[in-house]
Protein backbone atom coordinates (compact mmCIF):
# COMPACT_ATOMS: atom_id res chain seq x y z
CA UNK A 1 0.00 0.00 0.00
CA UNK A 2 1.28 3.54 -0.76
CA UNK A 3 2.44 5.57 2.21
CA UNK A 4 -0.14 8.22 3.20
CA UNK A 5 0.91 11.54 1.73
CA UNK A 6 1.88 14.49 3.91
CA UNK A 7 -0.80 17.16 4.08
CA UNK A 8 1.06 19.66 1.90
CA UNK A 9 1.91 17.02 -0.71
CA UNK A 10 -1.66 15.77 -0.90
CA UNK A 11 -2.98 19.33 -1.23
CA UNK A 12 -0.52 20.17 -4.02
CA UNK A 13 -1.39 16.94 -5.86
CA UNK A 14 -5.08 17.76 -5.69
CA UNK A 15 -4.38 21.20 -7.16
CA UNK A 16 -2.46 19.46 -9.95
CA UNK A 17 -5.43 17.17 -10.62
CA UNK A 18 -7.86 20.09 -10.80
CA UNK A 19 -5.53 21.99 -13.10
CA UNK A 20 -5.09 19.00 -15.39
CA UNK A 21 -8.86 18.71 -15.70
CA UNK A 22 -8.95 22.21 -17.22
CA UNK A 23 -5.82 22.00 -19.37
CA UNK A 24 -7.51 20.79 -22.56
CA UNK A 25 -6.61 17.98 -24.92
CA UNK A 26 -3.53 19.39 -26.66
CA UNK A 27 0.06 18.90 -25.45
CA UNK A 28 0.64 20.49 -22.05
CA UNK A 29 2.87 20.26 -19.03
CA UNK A 30 2.14 21.99 -15.73
CA UNK A 31 3.46 22.09 -12.18
CA UNK A 32 0.91 22.34 -9.44
CA UNK A 33 3.83 21.76 -7.12
CA UNK A 34 5.36 25.01 -8.33
CA UNK A 35 2.33 27.24 -7.93
CA UNK A 36 0.99 25.67 -4.72
CA UNK A 37 3.54 27.15 -2.26
CA UNK A 38 2.89 30.62 -3.65
CA UNK A 39 -0.87 30.28 -3.22
CA UNK A 40 -0.32 29.11 0.36
CA UNK A 41 2.02 32.03 1.12
CA UNK A 42 -0.49 34.48 -0.32
CA UNK A 43 -3.36 32.93 1.64
CA UNK A 44 -1.44 33.32 4.88
CA UNK A 45 -1.09 37.11 4.41
CA UNK A 46 -4.42 37.95 2.77
CA UNK A 47 -7.59 39.38 4.29
CA UNK A 48 -11.12 38.32 3.43
CA UNK A 49 -12.46 37.32 1.01
CA UNK A 50 -9.14 36.75 -0.81
CA UNK A 51 -7.86 34.78 2.22
CA UNK A 52 -10.59 32.16 1.98
CA UNK A 53 -10.41 31.95 -1.83
CA UNK A 54 -6.65 31.38 -1.89
CA UNK A 55 -6.78 28.90 1.00
CA UNK A 56 -9.53 26.92 -0.72
CA UNK A 57 -7.54 26.79 -3.95
CA UNK A 58 -4.48 25.57 -2.05
CA UNK A 59 -6.55 23.16 0.05
CA UNK A 60 -5.09 24.35 3.37
CA UNK A 61 -6.24 26.39 6.35
CA UNK A 62 -4.98 29.99 6.27
CA UNK A 63 -3.53 29.56 9.76
CA UNK A 64 -1.23 26.73 8.62
CA UNK A 65 -0.65 27.93 5.06
CA UNK A 66 2.70 29.69 5.57
CA UNK A 67 4.28 26.76 7.41
CA UNK A 68 2.99 24.23 4.89
CA UNK A 69 4.26 26.31 1.96
CA UNK A 70 7.76 26.21 3.44
CA UNK A 71 7.33 22.47 4.19
CA UNK A 72 6.77 21.90 0.47
CA UNK A 73 9.88 23.87 -0.47
CA UNK A 74 11.93 21.95 2.11
CA UNK A 75 10.52 18.61 0.90
CA UNK A 76 11.71 19.33 -2.63
CA UNK A 77 15.03 20.83 -1.56
CA UNK A 78 15.94 17.74 0.46
CA UNK A 79 15.23 15.34 -2.43
CA UNK A 80 18.11 13.70 -4.28
CA UNK A 81 16.84 14.30 -7.82
CA UNK A 82 14.82 17.48 -7.30
CA UNK A 83 15.78 20.95 -6.14
CA UNK A 84 13.67 23.99 -5.37
CA UNK A 85 14.09 27.68 -4.65
CA UNK A 86 11.79 30.39 -3.33
CA UNK A 87 12.37 34.03 -4.24
CA UNK A 88 10.84 37.33 -3.10
CA UNK A 89 11.79 40.71 -4.59
CA UNK A 90 10.39 44.00 -3.32
CA UNK A 91 10.77 47.58 -4.48
CA UNK A 92 12.81 49.74 -2.09
CA UNK A 93 9.89 52.02 -1.22
CA UNK A 94 7.56 49.16 -0.19
CA UNK A 95 7.79 48.27 3.52
CA UNK A 96 7.31 44.61 4.39
CA UNK A 97 6.15 43.39 7.76
CA UNK A 98 9.16 42.29 9.79
CA UNK A 99 7.32 39.26 11.15
CA UNK A 100 6.57 38.01 7.63
CA UNK A 101 10.15 38.57 6.47
CA UNK A 102 11.59 36.68 9.45
CA UNK A 103 9.34 33.73 8.67
CA UNK A 104 10.91 33.28 5.21
CA UNK A 105 14.01 31.13 4.68
CA UNK A 106 17.24 33.15 4.98
CA UNK A 107 18.32 34.72 1.69
CA UNK A 108 14.86 34.50 0.13
CA UNK A 109 14.11 38.25 -0.08
CA UNK A 110 15.98 40.82 -2.19
CA UNK A 111 15.46 44.30 -3.58
CA UNK A 112 13.57 44.30 -6.88
CA UNK A 113 15.84 45.37 -9.70
CA UNK A 114 15.37 44.84 -13.44
CA UNK A 115 14.19 42.02 -15.70
CA UNK A 116 17.75 40.72 -16.12
CA UNK A 117 17.95 40.08 -12.37
CA UNK A 118 14.89 37.82 -12.52
CA UNK A 119 16.05 36.09 -15.71
CA UNK A 120 19.37 35.29 -14.04
CA UNK A 121 17.58 33.81 -11.02
CA UNK A 122 15.35 31.62 -13.22
CA UNK A 123 18.32 30.28 -15.17
CA UNK A 124 20.41 29.67 -12.04
CA UNK A 125 17.77 27.72 -10.15
CA UNK A 126 16.66 25.62 -13.14
CA UNK A 127 20.25 24.84 -14.15
CA UNK A 128 19.78 26.65 -17.44
CA UNK A 129 16.65 24.76 -18.51
CA UNK A 130 14.52 27.93 -18.28
CA UNK A 131 16.49 31.05 -19.20
CA UNK A 132 13.75 33.69 -18.94
CA UNK A 133 11.54 34.64 -16.02
CA UNK A 134 7.91 33.82 -16.94
CA UNK A 135 6.47 37.32 -16.40
CA UNK A 136 7.55 40.85 -17.20
CA UNK A 137 7.82 43.53 -14.54
CA UNK A 138 7.00 47.19 -15.14
CA UNK A 139 6.84 50.50 -13.30
CA UNK A 140 3.73 49.37 -11.39
CA UNK A 141 5.37 46.21 -10.05
CA UNK A 142 5.96 46.51 -6.31
CA UNK A 143 6.72 42.91 -5.34
CA UNK A 144 7.40 39.54 -6.99
CA UNK A 145 7.15 36.03 -5.50
CA UNK A 146 8.46 32.99 -7.37
CA UNK A 147 9.41 29.34 -7.12
CA UNK A 148 11.85 27.45 -9.31
CA UNK A 149 11.97 23.67 -9.57
CA UNK A 150 14.31 21.37 -11.44
CA UNK A 151 14.24 17.57 -11.61
CA UNK A 152 16.76 15.32 -13.29
CA UNK A 153 17.28 11.57 -13.28
CA UNK A 154 18.89 8.85 -15.33
CA UNK A 155 17.04 5.59 -15.89
CA UNK A 156 18.01 2.54 -13.89
CA UNK A 157 17.60 0.65 -17.15
CA UNK A 158 18.20 2.76 -20.25
CA UNK A 159 16.18 2.60 -23.45
CA UNK A 160 17.52 1.83 -26.92
CA UNK A 161 16.63 4.12 -29.80
CA UNK A 162 15.00 2.22 -32.67
CA UNK A 163 12.66 3.07 -35.55
CA UNK A 164 9.02 3.13 -34.50
CA UNK A 165 6.09 2.85 -36.91
CA UNK A 166 2.46 3.08 -35.81
CA UNK A 167 -0.14 1.52 -38.10
CA UNK A 168 -3.37 1.98 -36.15
CA UNK A 169 -5.12 4.37 -33.76
CA UNK A 170 -5.00 8.16 -33.38
CA UNK A 171 -1.26 8.27 -34.02
CA UNK A 172 -1.54 6.13 -37.17
CA UNK A 173 1.15 7.00 -39.67
CA UNK A 174 3.86 7.94 -37.17
CA UNK A 175 7.26 6.75 -38.34
CA UNK A 176 10.26 7.97 -36.40
CA UNK A 177 12.43 7.43 -33.36
CA UNK A 178 11.18 5.06 -30.69
CA UNK A 179 12.56 4.22 -27.25
CA UNK A 180 12.63 0.47 -26.62
CA UNK A 181 13.36 -1.41 -23.42
CA UNK A 182 13.02 -5.05 -22.43
CA UNK A 183 13.41 -5.94 -18.76
CA UNK A 184 13.19 -9.37 -17.08
CA UNK A 185 10.62 -10.01 -14.40
CA UNK A 186 8.35 -7.08 -15.12
CA UNK A 187 6.38 -5.28 -12.45
CA UNK A 188 6.74 -1.78 -13.90
CA UNK A 189 3.31 -1.98 -15.54
CA UNK A 190 0.02 -1.91 -13.68
CA UNK A 191 -3.64 -1.29 -14.44
CA UNK A 192 -5.35 1.44 -12.44
CA UNK A 193 -8.86 0.38 -11.54
CA UNK A 194 -11.02 3.36 -12.42
CA UNK A 195 -14.29 3.50 -14.36
CA UNK A 196 -12.19 3.42 -17.51
CA UNK A 197 -9.01 1.40 -16.81
CA UNK A 198 -5.71 3.27 -17.08
CA UNK A 199 -2.40 1.60 -17.85
CA UNK A 200 0.52 2.87 -15.78
CA UNK A 201 4.21 2.18 -16.44
CA UNK A 202 6.63 3.30 -13.75
CA UNK A 203 10.01 4.16 -15.25
CA UNK A 204 12.40 4.14 -12.32
CA UNK A 205 15.23 6.63 -12.04
CA UNK A 206 18.58 6.09 -10.37
CA UNK A 207 17.81 8.66 -7.65
CA UNK A 208 14.50 9.27 -5.93
CA UNK A 209 12.52 10.35 -8.99
CA UNK A 210 10.37 8.08 -11.16
CA UNK A 211 8.18 8.89 -14.15
CA UNK A 212 4.73 7.36 -14.42
CA UNK A 213 3.41 6.88 -17.95
CA UNK A 214 -0.37 6.74 -18.13
CA UNK A 215 -2.53 5.47 -21.00
CA UNK A 216 -6.33 5.56 -20.96
CA UNK A 217 -9.45 6.20 -23.00
CA UNK A 218 -10.79 9.04 -20.83
CA UNK A 219 -10.03 12.73 -21.06
CA UNK A 220 -6.53 13.93 -20.12
CA UNK A 221 -7.86 15.16 -16.83
CA UNK A 222 -9.44 11.78 -16.05
CA UNK A 223 -6.35 9.77 -16.95
CA UNK A 224 -4.00 12.03 -15.01
CA UNK A 225 -6.38 12.09 -12.06
CA UNK A 226 -6.25 8.29 -11.98
CA UNK A 227 -2.47 8.40 -11.86
CA UNK A 228 -2.54 10.99 -9.10
CA UNK A 229 -5.04 8.90 -7.18
CA UNK A 230 -2.76 5.87 -7.41
CA UNK A 231 -0.01 7.81 -5.64
CA UNK A 232 -2.06 8.20 -2.48
CA UNK A 233 -3.93 4.89 -2.59
CA UNK A 234 -7.35 6.29 -3.48
CA UNK A 235 -7.08 4.43 -6.81
CA UNK A 236 -6.05 0.76 -6.77
CA UNK A 237 -3.10 -0.25 -8.97
CA UNK A 238 -3.31 -3.89 -10.07
CA UNK A 239 0.18 -5.27 -10.72
CA UNK A 240 -0.83 -8.95 -10.93
CA UNK A 241 -1.58 -9.08 -14.65
CA UNK A 242 -2.46 -12.63 -15.76
CA UNK A 243 -2.27 -13.88 -19.34
CA UNK A 244 -5.15 -12.39 -21.29
CA UNK A 245 -5.07 -9.00 -19.54
CA UNK A 246 -6.03 -6.29 -22.02
CA UNK A 247 -5.80 -2.60 -21.11
CA UNK A 248 -5.02 0.61 -23.05
CA UNK A 249 -1.73 0.02 -24.82
CA UNK A 250 -1.12 -3.20 -22.86
CA UNK A 251 -1.62 -6.88 -23.58
CA UNK A 252 -0.41 -9.92 -21.65
CA UNK A 253 0.09 -13.14 -23.60
CA UNK A 254 2.24 -16.26 -23.66
CA UNK A 255 5.20 -16.62 -26.02
CA UNK A 256 8.00 -19.14 -26.54
CA UNK A 257 11.35 -17.98 -25.13
CA UNK A 258 14.77 -19.33 -24.19
CA UNK A 259 14.56 -17.28 -20.98
CA UNK A 260 12.93 -18.63 -17.83
CA UNK A 261 11.98 -15.15 -16.62
CA UNK A 262 8.92 -13.16 -17.57
CA UNK A 263 9.75 -10.18 -19.76
CA UNK A 264 8.25 -6.71 -19.91
CA UNK A 265 8.76 -4.68 -23.08
CA UNK A 266 8.12 -0.94 -23.43
CA UNK A 267 8.14 1.09 -26.64
CA UNK A 268 7.35 4.79 -26.85
CA UNK A 269 8.50 7.88 -28.72
CA UNK A 270 10.80 10.32 -26.92
CA UNK A 271 9.13 13.61 -26.07
CA UNK A 272 9.87 17.21 -25.20
CA UNK A 273 7.08 19.51 -24.03
CA UNK A 274 7.20 23.16 -23.01
CA UNK A 275 4.18 25.18 -21.93
CA UNK A 276 3.68 28.73 -20.71
CA UNK A 277 0.65 29.38 -18.51
CA UNK A 278 -1.07 32.64 -17.69
CA UNK A 279 -2.33 31.82 -14.20
CA UNK A 280 -4.71 34.78 -14.20
CA UNK A 281 -6.73 33.27 -17.05
CA UNK A 282 -8.24 30.84 -14.51
CA UNK A 283 -8.71 32.99 -11.39
CA UNK A 284 -11.23 30.60 -9.85
CA UNK A 285 -8.89 27.61 -10.09
CA UNK A 286 -6.08 29.45 -8.29
CA UNK A 287 -8.20 31.45 -5.84
CA UNK A 288 -7.32 34.78 -7.45
CA UNK A 289 -10.78 36.23 -8.13
CA UNK A 290 -10.63 38.80 -5.34
CA UNK A 291 -6.84 39.16 -5.19
CA UNK A 292 -6.80 40.52 -8.77
CA UNK A 293 -9.17 43.35 -7.86
CA UNK A 294 -7.13 46.57 -7.81
CA UNK A 295 -9.79 48.61 -6.03
CA UNK A 296 -8.08 47.90 -2.72
CA UNK A 297 -5.23 45.91 -1.19
CA UNK A 298 -5.65 42.29 -0.10
CA UNK A 299 -2.43 41.32 1.71
CA UNK A 300 -2.12 43.24 5.00
CA UNK A 301 -0.13 40.39 6.51
CA UNK A 302 2.66 41.13 4.02
CA UNK A 303 2.78 44.93 3.97
CA UNK A 304 1.00 48.09 5.16
CA UNK A 305 1.07 49.16 1.51
CA UNK A 306 -2.13 48.04 -0.27
CA UNK A 307 -1.16 45.25 -2.69
CA UNK A 308 -3.08 43.24 -5.25
CA UNK A 309 -2.06 40.61 -7.79
CA UNK A 310 -0.75 42.17 -11.01
CA UNK A 311 0.10 39.01 -12.98
CA UNK A 312 0.80 35.31 -12.55
CA UNK A 313 2.65 33.00 -14.91
CA UNK A 314 4.44 29.67 -15.16
CA UNK A 315 6.96 28.34 -17.68
CA UNK A 316 7.40 24.55 -17.63
CA UNK A 317 9.66 22.19 -19.57
CA UNK A 318 9.94 18.39 -19.64
CA UNK A 319 12.05 16.01 -21.72
CA UNK A 320 11.95 12.18 -21.76
CA UNK A 321 14.88 10.56 -23.56
CA UNK A 322 16.58 7.18 -23.90
CA UNK A 323 18.87 7.83 -20.93
CA UNK A 324 16.73 9.84 -18.54
CA UNK A 325 14.30 12.62 -17.75
CA UNK A 326 14.61 16.31 -16.94
CA UNK A 327 12.04 18.92 -16.08
CA UNK A 328 11.93 22.47 -14.78
CA UNK A 329 9.34 25.04 -13.81
CA UNK A 330 9.43 28.68 -12.80
CA UNK A 331 6.22 30.09 -11.33
CA UNK A 332 5.72 33.72 -10.37
CA UNK A 333 3.21 36.27 -9.15
CA UNK A 334 3.78 40.00 -9.31
CA UNK A 335 1.95 42.59 -7.20
CA UNK A 336 0.92 46.14 -7.92
CA UNK A 337 -0.70 48.89 -5.83
CA UNK A 338 -4.24 48.28 -4.64
CA UNK A 339 -6.65 51.06 -3.82
CA UNK A 340 -6.77 52.45 -0.31
CA UNK A 341 -9.19 50.78 2.10
CA UNK A 342 -12.64 52.37 2.00
CA UNK A 343 -13.38 55.09 4.54
CA UNK A 344 -15.36 54.20 7.64
CA UNK A 345 -19.11 54.32 7.15
CA UNK A 346 -22.00 54.24 9.60
CA UNK A 347 -23.76 50.91 9.92
CA UNK A 348 -27.51 50.55 10.33
CA UNK A 349 -29.66 47.47 10.72
CA UNK A 350 -31.72 46.61 7.65
CA UNK A 351 -33.21 43.17 7.07
CA UNK A 352 -35.11 41.98 4.01
CA UNK A 353 -35.80 38.36 3.04
CA UNK A 354 -37.59 37.36 -0.15
CA UNK A 355 -37.74 33.67 -1.02
CA UNK A 356 -38.53 34.02 -4.72
CA UNK A 357 -36.11 31.58 -6.35
CA UNK A 358 -34.71 28.06 -5.89
CA UNK A 359 -33.03 27.61 -2.53
CA UNK A 360 -31.14 25.10 -0.46
CA UNK A 361 -31.52 24.07 3.16
CA UNK A 362 -29.55 22.42 5.93
CA UNK A 363 -30.65 20.61 9.09
CA UNK A 364 -27.81 21.30 11.53
CA UNK A 365 -27.09 19.56 14.83
CA UNK A 366 -26.38 22.67 16.91
CA UNK A 367 -24.06 21.22 19.60
CA UNK A 368 -21.68 19.77 17.04
CA UNK A 369 -22.46 21.73 13.89
CA UNK A 370 -23.07 18.48 12.04
CA UNK A 371 -25.27 18.84 8.96
CA UNK A 372 -27.79 16.04 9.36
CA UNK A 373 -29.53 16.57 6.03
CA UNK A 374 -29.08 19.02 3.19
CA UNK A 375 -31.40 19.70 0.28
CA UNK A 376 -32.34 21.94 -2.58
CA UNK A 377 -35.81 23.24 -3.51
CA UNK A 378 -35.91 23.83 -7.25
CA UNK A 379 -39.67 24.42 -7.79
CA UNK A 380 -42.21 26.35 -5.70
CA UNK A 381 -45.02 24.40 -4.00
CA UNK A 382 -48.08 23.82 -6.20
Amino acid sequence: MPTPLATHVHAANRLTARWCATAGTDDFVLSGCGVWPLLALLAATADEPARSELAAAAGVSPENAHAQALDMVRTLTRADSVSAALGVWVRRDVPLREQWLRALPPGTADVLGDQAQLDEWASKYTEGLIERFPLQIDSNTLLVLATALVARTRWQSAFTEIRMEIADGPWRGYAGTGLYRSTPGGGDASVLETAQPVTRIVVAGTGDLDVHLLLGDGTPGEVLDAGLGATDGTVDARTDLPVGTDAPGLTVREIESTSRSDVERILLPPFTVRTKHDLCEQPGLFGLSTALNADRGHFPGMSDRPLCIQAGAQDVYAKFSATGFEAAAVTAFSMQPGGMPPRDRHTIRYTEVTVDRPFGFLAVHRPTGAVVVAGWVARPPV
